[in-house]
C-alpha cells in the first residue's frame, strides 16, 4: 500500500502523461504550436505560431495556401520567456490533451475555417484540429491564450 502511495505521489509531482506508451513531463516538451487556416481563400490564409522550450521563443509565420507572388511567405522570430513558457504550459492537462481526437466537429466545412494546436515532445507529437473561432471543453483557457498570442504576432505581421 505504501509502496502504491509512493509511486502515485511520484507520478503527480513530475506531472507525467503517457502518450502511446511513453511517459512524457511537461518539462520535456520542445514546442507548442497553434494556427489558422482557410482552404478557400486567397492571400494569407494561414497564420500560425510556433512557441519553442530550448531556446524560448516564439516564431510568428503568416502564408498562402498556395505559392502565390502577391503574398510571400512571412515569418517573424520573437523572445518568449520562461516564465511566459511556464505559464502556458499550466494551461493544459497533457493527459486529456492526448486523448483528444484529432479532429474535432467539422474544420473548415463550408470554408468555415479551422484552428488547430499541436504539442511536440522529442520523440512524439500531438495536433489537434477543431472549428474555426469554436473551443474544446476543459481547453479554453489554453485556447484562448494561444489565439491571444497569434493575434498579437501572427496577425500583425
Amino acid at each position: 500500500m505504501l509502496k502504491g502511495l509512493l509511486y502515485l505521489s511520484i507520478l503527480l509531482i513530475c506531472s507525467l502523461t503517457t502518450i502511446n506508451g511513453r511517459c512524457h513531463k511537461k518539462k520535456q516538451i520542445v514546442s507548442i504550436s497553434s494556427g489558422t487556416s482557410f482552404g478557400k481563400c486567397i492571400g494569407y490564409c494561414r497564420r500560425s505560431i510556433n512557441i519553442t522550450s530550448n531556446p524560448y521563443q516564439l516564431l510568428a509565420i503568416k502564408e498562402p495556401n498556395y505559392p502565390q507572388p502577391s503574398y510571400p511567405n512571412v515569418e517573424q522570430q520573437n523572445s518568449y520567456s520562461s516564465q511566459q513558457w511556464n505559464q502556458l504550459v499550466s494551461l493544459v492537462d497533457l493527459k486529456q490533451f492526448r486523448l483528444l481526437n484529432e479532429t474535432i466537429g467539422c474544420p473548415d466545412c463550408a470554408d468555415g475555417g479551422a484552428e488547430w494546436i499541436q504539442i511536440d515532445w522529442p520523440d512524439i507529437n500531438k495536433k489537434v484540429t477543431f472549428e474555426y473561432g469554436q473551443s474544446i471543453e476543459n481547453f479554453e483557457q489554453f485556447i484562448n491564450q494561444l489565439k491571444q498570442l497569434r493575434e498579437q504576432y501572427a496577425n500583425n505581421l
